[in-house]
């Protein structure tokens, strides 16, 4: 009878003791994978940053073709290790010095000499070619392409608000129509025809040298 009992609070306390233990690694497993989050969110914040300040380093400064590849090829491969919401952030980095980029040759084009213009419109042509180099590398490892799951759901949303939009606008009460007034054209600002006479020169020297320059910088501010 004794023997029994001690036999079932021998029993008990092992229990315990094994369910002090699945805690205890338990708890240990949470932290452990805490830990490594946080770690692994800081090393791929900090090879953001550093690829942002490469291409900024980059694009900023005059090197040779070898320096080049091997820069574009760096940033490449950091992209490859990135998380896609820091791509996104290295790529807002680049978009944003592509834009302060445009504006620094607009001004120093309007600025030029005519005899000047040729070297400067040859020296943006060179940049040019570059930030498509890098604009490239920053694209190597890709968004998550989205599902055909996804594709449909966003397709049938984008109809259903069509048709709310549509049912809204037929419920809507019918003002009566006024007379129709040609729109009176704005004159083209400073600002406007400075840039159309930039990219038209840059157009025509692009294709002089034969340099494709894609979208970036196929149309001025201000033509819609």
């Amino acid at each position: 009878m004794h023997r029994t009992a001690r036999s079932a609070a021998s029993d008990e306390e092992a229990s315990g003791r094994n369910r002090l233990l699945a805690a205890v690694a338990i708890a240990l497993a949470v932290c452990a994978a805490g830990g490594w989050y946080l770690y692994e969110s800081g090393r791929t914040a900090r090879l953001a940053g550093r690829t942002i300040a490469l291409q900024e380093r980059l694009l900023a400064t005059k090197a040779d073709p070898a320096e080049r590849r091997r820069a574009v090829e760096e940033i490449m491969h950091s992209i490859d290790r990135l998380p896609p919401a820091e791509i996104r952030r290295v790529r807002d980095a680049l978009f944003k010095r592509i834009n302060a980029m445009r504006l620094e040759s607009l001004e120093r084009f309007a600025e030029a000499s005519p005899d000047e213009r040729t070297a400067m419109l040859d020296e943006d042509l060179d940049r040019i070619r570059l930030v498509r180099g890098v604009m490239d590398a920053t694209d190597q490892g890709g968004m998550r392409p989205y599902t055909e799951a996804e594709v449909v759901e966003r397709a049938e949303r984008r109809k259903q608000r069509d048709e709310q939009a549509r049912q809204a606008a037929a419920a809507a009460p019918k003002p009566a129509a006024a007379p129709r007034q040609p729109p009176t054209p704005r004159p083209p600002t400073a600002e406007q025809k400075q840039a159309s006479e930039y990219i038209d020169a840059l157009t025509k020297r692009a294709k002089e040298k034969k340099v494709d320059l894609g979208r970036m910088f196929s149309r001025p501010p201000g033509r819609g």
